[in-house]
């Protein structure tokens, strides 16, 4: 089962830090280069500073980001709260068709699972880097910075419903991000909301969102305290990890695609990339020159982009130096997915699965770790324009019924397949790993 448990967080004093979206950020696998430094400028206690930690004076970045949050607990900029709680959370924000959407959840403790076993389930895969890059900060700090993003299914909305009386009362917090996202939080210690929450949570089953690396390294940080703690129970801090959780059925939940950028390995052969694709997709081009159409051009390839056409692969091309943007769909007499067989049939059906399986790694031979990956059509294609990346694909997101029928096949998605939005800002709070201390069960 699901166990849920609430801890006594750790979160900006509201009496130093008044404003919290001077020191929170998005979670930081999505900071670029550029939004780095305007968080660590905004302000000396903003969160990039544990999340994004670089190295001062020799030290390195991780004991860095260590002595921070030593430094910062000792000044009272983070304090604890007293008595284990829960933490509703409320993001508002408007959708790219325009409505304005309300996306509910909570943030709590709950209990480690294998990877891919139990109710507990990834849908995207992982690499080992970001896992020991986040497994170093984490044996550094002993803390959950952030949340892994999860999502549990609850049709009638009884855990919504627990919260009723806090939704309606004063959030702790309550700030925009530089998005115009909307969010606010509150701390809840009542004990019959607790344990109505925790008893309803315990048949649910979570799908992981956001922060599959986030959770491997909770795992292997549990055996690495497990050996140094052989005493362990089952309530000891390290067994839990930190997870948000909200309802799949929920209005605010959006998935967005992530966009592939890569630079190909020179000599690059355009003209026979090209006609590989062109024996299995047709091309519609959108052309602009020098003195403008630019803008038009990039407007009617996301139109097309936007009309999904069942059962066809699509996606966007742009190749940097030429004055086109190229809709390229699958033809129909074409059965792409034989490019793919050596892929499960849950995981054909994807655009995604095309393009990494096939495009990149067949056609141009671009190594994963390679591949830049971006959240917004115009953002890729400007970094294609100013000459970081030779080559943008722009995706279209899967569904949720896709996401769900990979799950359901046992199968993961290629990495960053999805881009659930709006991301769970990071500065909200914090679990402190204290392996003295006990888990409280209610």
């Amino acid at each position: 089962m699901a166990k849920i448990a609430p801890f006594r967080g750790v979160y900006y004093n509201p009496q130093k830090i008044a404003d919290l979206s001077q020191v929170a950020t998005p979670p930081y696998d999505v900071i670029s280069f550029e939004e780095e430094g305007r968080y660590r400028a905004r302000h000396p206690n903003n969160i990039i500073r544990l999340i994004l930690p670089r190295g001062e004076g020799g030290t390195d970045r991780y004991q860095v980001a260590a002595r921070y949050l030593r430094e910062w607990e000792k000044e009272g900029v983070l304090i604890r709260d007293e008595k284990p709680s829960l933490y509703p959370y409320q993001q508002i924000f408007i959708s790219p068709s325009g409505e304005i959407k309300k996306r509910n959840g909570f943030i709590a403790l709950v209990k480690l699972e294998p990877w891919g076993h139990g109710r507990i389930i990834p849908h995207e895969g992982t690499s080992p880097k970001p896992v020991e890059d986040r497994l170093r900060l984490m044996e550094a700090c002993g803390a959950n910075l952030s949340q892994v993003f999860t999502l549990y299914s609850d049709p009638a909305g009884e855990i919504e419903g627990q919260f009723a009386e806090v939704w309606t009362s004063p959030p702790r917090y309550e700030f925009q991000d530089d998005d115009g996202v909307f969010h606010r939080l509150w701390q809840a210690d009542d004990l019959r909301i607790l344990t109505e929450v925790e008893k309803r949570m315990r048949d649910k089953t979570l799908l992981i969102a956001d922060g599959h690396h986030r959770y491997k390294t909770a795992l292997i940080y549990r055996e690495r305290m497990r050996e140094r703690f052989p005493s362990y129970t089952e309530r000891s801090p390290f067994e839990y990890t930190m997870l948000y959780l909200t309802p799949i059925e929920g209005e605010g939940l959006l998935i967005l695609p992530t966009h592939r950028l890569v630079t190909p390995r020179e000599p690059f052969d355009l003209k026979g990339f090209y006609t590989a694709l062109k024996k299995c997709f047709s091309f519609h081009v959108f052309n602009f020159d020098d003195t403008g159409g630019e803008k038009a051009a990039r407007e009617s390839l996301f139109m097309a982009l936007d009309k999904k056409i069942p059962g066809r692969y699509s996606f966007g091309l742009y190749i940097g130096g030429e004055k086109r943007y190229i809709h390229i769909i699958s033809k129909e007499e074409i059965k792409v997915k034989d490019l793919l067989k050596g892929y499960p049939e849950v995981l054909r059906e994807l655009d995604v699965t095309l393009v990494d399986g096939f495009i990149l790694k067949e056609l141009l031979e671009v190594e994963q770790e390679d591949v830049g990956l971006l959240k917004g059509r115009n953002t890729a294609l400007e970094e294609v324009h100013a000459g970081r990346y030779r080559t943008a694909f722009l995706m279209n997101p899967p569904s949720i019924q896709q996401v769900k029928r990979v799950v359901d096949a046992g199968e993961v998605m290629p990495r960053k397949t999805t881009f659930f939005y709006p991301k769970v800002a990071t500065g909200l709070v914090i679990n402190k790993i204290v392996p003295a201390e006990e888990v409280a069960l209610v």
